[in-house]
């Protein structure tokens, strides 16, 4: 087990109610689990789920990459603007 730091943003943070959230996940997890657990917590965010981008520390990642404990995971909302 260990601890994974999620930073939220924009709409996300906003439908979370919070910037940031410890999650204690086990070693080997997947972003795609981490998502599923972070959703589960804060089921308003589910619906932005196909819109999001993730980064783990500071790289774009997909659902498939496996984080460890210690490691900063970035939730994107959409960027629009002119």
């Amino acid at each position: 087990m260990g601890e994974i730091r999620v930073l939220l943003f924009g709409a996300a943070a906003d439908r979370a109610g919070t910037r940031e959230v410890h999650l204690e996940t086990p070693e080997g997890t997947t972003l795609g689990e981490v998502w599923e657990l972070l959703a589960g917590r804060h089921p308003s965010l589910s619906e932005m789920g196909e819109t999001l981008a993730f980064a783990v520390n500071g790289e774009y990642a997909g659902m498939d990459e496996v984080l460890s404990p210690g490691d900063e995971l970035a939730v994107l909302p959409p960027v629009s603007g002119g």
